[in-house]
């Protein structure tokens, strides 16, 4: 645990203690780190046929929470359940408060990091059954298969529609193809967003240019991309709208990838040549479902081979679509909720207890 989870113990056992004398406890907490974290999570509430809350790491988190027209609660709150999609166990530092952990970006693109800090959590739902057994290989024992709830909102009546309107709004022309640049974030080591940043001009003759920014992205690239002329942003709460009406992904090692094999489109990768968690296995994975090119002069030469071929790579997306989110004919939202309630089950949480808080 980090020094902030220690300083925090004592004092937060006494705080929860005194809710759960009090009755003021709730069973069940979704923890948001970043407005990411409730997109992960969102899918999952309609699912759960109890009460739960959303909980904001700060006023900032809480504000954009607002704005969706949620009512959240603000950090720090004494809950027996917390459902969190990153590793923040050190503002719950006690074992009381039973810990269930999210993935919040689909498989591994990146190597998973110590198996101790996901054995932290009481259940870590994976997004597959092949998730899990590279995860059980690698020593963690807490994990379960609870697919990965984002994917839902692909079945989101009207999201075709809604990206059409999106393209409409941005001025898009219908006659050229709708190109996507992203990277993961810049200081992973593993981002090629370097490749592309000052490059867009040659691009906007040809493509609309769309750009989605990965929230962990430093501030000093995210200026530079959004001060890009031409170039529109691809907001996280319509990212999966704007995907719809994409034509090619370009990538590096960024686990959006991942969602465009459930789409099936073409992806093109710029190559990362190293990175403390690129594995052979990631970057086999990678030039599977992908076309590879050192730098955008190459840009022209990969777009012409899907040109070629328009199923180049369809057979590699299909497969690792299904290794990395299992059976998509369910919905992943219901899968998390049903591995949820069983953790809420064995913390004693009937289900009928209401939280006196206004619903979120």
């Amino acid at each position: 645990m980090i020094l902030s989870g220690i300083i925090l113990k004592a004092p937060y056992w006494i705080a929860w203690q005194a809710c759960r004398l009090l009755r003021r406890q709730p069973d069940l907490v979704f923890y948001v780190d970043s407005l990411l974290d409730y997109q992960v999570m969102q899918n999952i509430l309609p699912h759960l046929g109890r009460p739960s809350r959303i909980v904001a790491r700060n006023g900032h988190v809480a504000a954009e929470l607002r704005n969706l027209g949620l009512k959240p609660l603000r950090w720090p709150v004494f809950p027996k359940v917390v459902v969190m999609a990153r590793h923040a166990l050190h503002r719950f530092p006690i074992r009381r408060v039973k810990k269930i952990g999210l993935m919040h970006g689909p498989y591994f693109f990146k190597e998973l990091i110590r198996a101790e800090r996901y054995n932290a959590f009481d259940r870590y739902l994976f997004s597959s059954p092949a998730a899990l057994e590279v995860a059980r290989s690698r020593g963690i024992l807490s994990g379960v298969v609870g697919g990965y709830p984002r994917i839902d909102s692909f079945r989101e009546p009207g999201l075709e529609d809604r990206g059409r309107e999106l393209f409409e709004r941005a001025g898009f022309d219908p006659r050229k193809k709708t190109l996507m640049l992203t990277g993961t974030w810049d200081r992973s080591h593993q981002s090629a967003v370097h490749k592309w940043i000052g490059r867009t001009g040659l691009l906007q003759e040809k493509f609309n240019l769309l750009a989605s920014i990965h929230p962990m992205m430093s501030r000093e690239v995210k200026e530079k991309i959004r001060a890009i002329p031409g170039l529109v942003i691809a907001g996280q709460q319509d990212l999966y709208a704007w995907m719809t009406v994409t034509d090619y992904l370009v990538s590096d090692t960024s686990s959006i990838m991942a969602e465009f094999c459930v789409l099936d489109r073409p992806i093109i990768t710029l190559m990362v040549d190293s990175g403390d968690r690129l594995t052979p296995a990631i970057r086999s994975m990678i030039a599977d479902i992908s076309v590879q090119i050192g730098s955008l002069d190459g840009l022209d030469d990969a777009l012409a081979q899907y040109v070629r071929e328009p199923r180049l790579k369809q057979e590699a997306r299909r497969r690792w679509t299904k290794v990395i989110f299992g059976d998509l004919s369910r919905s992943h939202g219901h899968l998390a909720a049903e591995a949820i309630s069983q953790c809420l089950e064995r913390a004693g949480c009937s289900g009928t207890q209401r939280d006196k808080a206004a619903p979120s």
